[in-house]
């Protein structure tokens, strides 16, 4: 597809893939503040990791709220990261993207990419149980049934493109990062990957994270779990709009009297 430029409701020009989906998550981002919330971060990050950027809209958001952070931004899907990278280019110039996929090992992997929804893209794609989480979603939002199902099936057109793979201690070590002050993960269904590539010195150089997890096979639990373990406080909320579904998100913060 055809990369396009729109203007943001708050005047911002960006680049784009798809309007229908940039509206959406617009409306998560700016609107409904999905990353952060009230005292989420305690104070304001010097470095933010943003992992499973999109086209960047989340990027955008802490940089308008932390000006001073230096921004790292990754994105596997390469349309939604030419557009990323244009978005960065003119919103965020001293921030830095990446076209790769964060993820359990370094290598080369097949992403599935879906051109018409590629904010649902990842390597867990599922064309019959993404189809019918979307219709579902618009059935929510007002669409009369068989039209959101006819749609939601016309955009989960799946096609598979490779990626380059590192880990998250991979991605310090190269970038020069000691540090990160706000990790966010969004990598729809690979959260376990992501941690997993997290080397045991890592972690305690990350000071809050925020996370969407996929509560499959008790995936939420265990997840809350190796926070604890690893040295953190974190809660789990869902959007009223996803009851009944297993999206969740974590906001995570490092306990100070954890052991680092």
């Amino acid at each position: 597809m055809a990369l396009m430029r729109r203007r943001l409701p708050s005047g911002e020009e960006i680049t784009l893939v798809d309007p229908g989906e940039t509206a959406l998550l617009y409306r998560e981002v700016f609107n409904d503040r999905t990353y952060l919330r009230p005292g989420f971060p305690p104070s304001a990050p010097g470095v933010i990791v943003d992992v499973g950027a999109n086209i960047g809209l989340a990027s955008l958001l802490f940089k308008q709220c932390f000006p001073e952070a230096r921004i790292i931004a990754v994105e596997p899907a390469p349309e939604t990261y030419l557009a990323l990278r244009e978005n960065f280019a003119r919103h965020i110039p001293d921030g830095v993207t990446h076209n790769l996929a964060v993820t359990g090992e370094d290598g080369v992997a097949h992403f599935g990419y879906y051109p018409k929804a590629p904010a649902e893209s990842g390597f867990y794609t599922d064309q019959d149980g993404d189809s019918a989480l979307a219709a579902e979603f618009l059935v929510r939002t007002g669409f009369p049934e068989p039209e959101a199902e006819r749609f939601a099936k016309d955009r989960h057109r799946l096609t598979t493109v490779e990626c380059r793979t590192v880990t998250l201690s991979t991605l310090m070590a190269q970038a020069g990062i000691d540090h990160i002050d706000l990790l966010k993960i969004d990598v729809e269904k690979s959260e376990l990957d992501v941690l997993d590539g997290i080397g045991d010195a890592d972690w305690g150089r990350i000071g809050h994270l925020v996370l969407e997890v996929h509560d499959i096979d008790d995936r939420l639990n265990f997840v809350l779990d190796l926070l604890r373990r690893k040295g953190f406080r974190s809660e789990a909320t869902q959007d009223e709009r996803l009851t009944g579904t297993d999206i969740h998100l974590i906001f995570a913060s490092r306990d100070p009297g954890a052991a680092i």
